[in-house]
């Protein structure tokens, strides 16, 4: 691994990403977020007090960088050559956190959080550690990242793939300008036009990686095609998917009020949760709850303003006030709410019928169901038919979305049949 490069540009991306007081005037001044590189004999002191040579990989990102800041989101410092020791030493508060590993390493039994080495300094309430015990035909030893706040502890085969997956943490949660973010929107368009062509596994594949490093339009892309695609076409599963467009996932600007979203995603999620079993939350539930808490927080702040207006010895800024009205006037939570209202009224109107796209696409629709109602096999063959007439409501729009509003078409949904419906190309490429 050539770390220079890379670290640089990491650098780089986290000053764009930070608002001018949040950045650290050495790491400003030297555009790194590094160290001096350690020195061999700095490397072979360690390595003869821990009793072992340590893997390629760290190895050769000390003699780049003696220690790190900004580790992702929520490792602010790693450890040096000069500090470098056990977790069981250092923080033997983890070792019963081993019960919690999901997948333990066949070849290397044992408990990782009792022979770990600690390889983080100033973490949120969390670490990251080597297992000198579970290795690699090339001598990488297995990494771990574990938070008391988070899921599971996550393994990763090396010391490069656990830094591969804090940088994209930054790129998930913060989605800076840069090379990364140029090339991963490139991907997101390139696999538009792939699932669009019939491509789906292409597509898949691509939308998959770009969503791990907070490409908005990945997100969205990927959900529809996913919806077509899921194992079970039951409420839960067509729920949990829909949730992921919800914050804290990034999607672009305005979804929440496009037709993607309120003629296509929505009255999906109104389907599911009239289906839905009571011991889980529907993602429409999850909406409503984004919504409400958004309503109430803007509320709040809008009285808070009131008081500062009325009261001159208020303990607020200005300044403090305006940012706080900004934030929840800003909260995708009010863009949700005004959507879920605005259909759950439309759905409430006389004569309310489901639209299924433009009018070409949404008569053909109504043909199929009309003559294959009670026959599923040809009514999902029909609808491939049907695709020819089919046009995207916007640029991001590559799946049918509404077909799964129905409930004859979304509980008849197989993913052979979706696959099949999806493989048909598609015009808006």
């Amino acid at each position: 691994m050539n770390w220079r490069p890379w670290l640089e540009l990491w650098s780089e991306e986290w000053i764009a990403s930070r608002d001018p007081d949040e950045l650290d005037p050495d790491v400003v001044r030297q555009r790194w977020l590094g160290y001096a590189p350690a020195a061999e004999t700095d490397v072979a002191a360690v390595e003869q007090r821990l009793g072992l040579r340590l893997p390629p990989s760290y190895r050769s990102f000390l003699l780049t960088t003696d220690g790190w800041r900004h580790a992702g989101e929520f490792v602010w410092k790693m450890r040096d050559t000069t500090n470098l020791g056990w977790l069981r030493d250092l923080e033997p508060y983890w070792e019963s956190w081993a019960d919690l590993i999901t997948e333990p390493p066949v070849d290397a039994p044992g408990n990782p959080f009792g022979r770990g080495l600690l390889i983080s300094l100033h973490a949120d309430v969390g670490v990251l550690f080597l297992d000198p015990a579970d290795r690699d035909e090339n001598g990488e030893w297995a990494a771990y990242s574990v938070f008391s706040w988070g899921q599971f502890p996550q393994r990763y085969p090396s010391f490069t793939a656990l830094m591969e997956s804090e940088y994209q943490s930054l790129h998930q949660l913060r989605q800076p300008a840069g090379k990364t973010r140029d090339k991963w929107d490139l991907v997101a368009e390139q696999a538009r036009g792939e699932a669009l062509s019939g491509d789906i596994d292409t597509a898949m594949a691509a939308l998959e990686k770009a969503q791990h490093f907070g490409q908005s339009r990945a997100t969205v892309l990927r959900t529809q095609l996913q919806m077509f695609l899921a194992t079970s076409s039951s409420p839960y599963e067509a729920s949990r998917i829909l949730s992921r467009l919800l914050p804290l996932a990034p999607v672009p600007d305005g979804f929440f009020t496009g037709p993607l979203f309120t003629d296509e995603f929505l009255p999906c999620m109104f389907l599911q949760h009239a289906h839905k079993e009571p011991w889980y939350a529907s993602a429409l539930d999850k909406a409503q709850y984004l919504a409400d808490r958004a309503l109430t927080q803007h509320r709040v702040a809008l009285e808070r303003a009131q008081k500062h207006a009325d009261d001159e010895h208020s303990q607020d800024s200005a300044l403090e006030i305006a940012q706080l009205l900004e934030i929840t006037q800003n909260d995708p939570g009010l863009e949700i709410g005004r959507a879920v209202d605005e259909y759950r009224a439309r759905i409430q109107e006389p004569g309310y019928q489901l639209t299924y796209g433009n009018q070409a696409f949404d008569t053909a629709v109504r043909n199929a169901l009309a003559q294959h109602h009670s026959d599923p096999a040809a009514l999902w063959q029909a609808l491939e038919t049907a695709m020819t007439h089919w046009r995207p409501r916007t640029p991001d729009h590559i799946a049918p979305v509404a077909l799964l509003a129905d409930p004859v078409l979304a509980y008849s949904l197989t993913p052979e049949r979706g696959r099949a419906l999806l493989t048909e190309p598609r015009i808006g490429r």
